[in-house]
């Protein structure tokens, strides 16, 4: 599935998992072929698809920009530019060693995901460092008339990168700005959205500054790579009103030990609430499940992170 959703900017659905609207990769067609975060080595067949059935040839790409390297998002760029060697991918500057070498980044999600990584994800291919640019905060990328700013934008991970089409207005935003649940993937009457922690690196306070500033940005469209377009007053408010709700349930837990578990139920508690008060109370949270599991984790490691920093213990038993 390849959709337009802007000037000369497409999303192509590139089924994460076997699972529409749920990973999109973002095409621009101007100055030969532009793509923002491709996904997973897994979906590189379905990018590659969706970019013949907007007309374009893919042997045209000419730059790959990645907002952060978790493999959702990059795991697949060293497939993708293997055949492309006038293709260059660009990326914060954090993110450019782990492009270059995957090693440490393919060890942490293997403790995420276990025996599952490889058939959720594929093979991880390094970039050859000749093809990698960093850019630094604010820098541009040109793409024909499409002038690509970077803003450096931590709280999902400090190599995190949201990336601005000057000319349209679009904000490519990939996990800096929440996600969207599409229908099409939930089942659900409407679309619903959450903010989205990452388990080694979340970092609420820096998510909440980063909104701050991307949102005086005034842009048209905030393009989340899970997935599809959210207006951007709705995508900030679902992203600050999440995190800001993390936040409270740690402190409603005050000194005492935890376990992921307590975390867990805490934030599976607030979901349904939530779910209730935007007019959702009746759906199933199984789409949600998986998500769910990953945000508890990047809560709990955000806390245990905090009270190591204050020299409290930093597990209760069963963590």
């Amino acid at each position: 599935m390849a959709d337009w959703v802007l000037e000369e900017t497409a999303v192509v659905d590139v089924l994460e998992a076997d699972r529409p609207h749920r990973t999109g990769a973002y095409v621009i067609l101007d100055d030969g072929v532009t793509v923002v975060d491709p996904g997973a080595a897994r979906g590189i067949p379905r990018l590659v698809e969706g970019i013949r059935a907007l007309g374009a040839d893919p042997g045209d790409i000419r730059r790959v920009v990645v907002t952060h390297v978790h493999l959702d998002h990059a795991g697949g760029v060293g497939t993708l530019v293997r055949d492309l060697p006038r293709a260059t991918v660009f990326c914060h500057p954090r993110a450019a060693a782990h492009l270059a070498d995957p090693g440490r980044l393919l060890e942490g999600a293997r403790a995420v995901y276990g025996e599952r990584l490889e058939r959720l994800f594929g093979a991880v291919l390094p970039v050859p460092a000749w093809q990698i640019r960093a850019v630094e905060d604010l820098g541009r990328v040109a793409a024909g008339r499409h002038a690509l700013r970077l803003f450096d934008s931590p709280g999902h991970a400090r190599h995190h990168a949201t990336v601005l089409d000057e000319r349209t207005g679009g904000l490519f935003t990939g996990d800096a700005v929440g996600i969207r649940y599409d229908p099409g993937f939930t089942g659900w009457p409407k679309a619903y959205g959450l903010p989205t922690t990452s388990p080694s690196a979340f970092d609420p306070p820096a998510m909440l500054a980063t909104l701050d500033r991307l949102e005086r940005l005034g842009a048209v469209a905030v393009l989340h790579t899970h997935f599809g377009a959210s207006p951007p007053a709705e995508a900030f408010a679902f992203t600050r009103r999440g995190v800001e709700a993390m936040l409270r349930l740690l402190d409603r837990f005050g000194d005492r030990a935890l376990t992921e578990r307590d975390v867990r139920r805490a934030w599976e508690d607030w979901v349904r609430e939530d779910l209730e008060a935007q007019g959702l109370g009746d759906v199933d949270l199984d789409p949600l499940g998986e998500d769910l599991r990953l945000d508890a984790l990047g809560l709990y490691g955000y806390w245990r992170r905090r009270r190591e920093a204050a020299g409290s213990p930093a597990a209760g038993p069963g963590s």
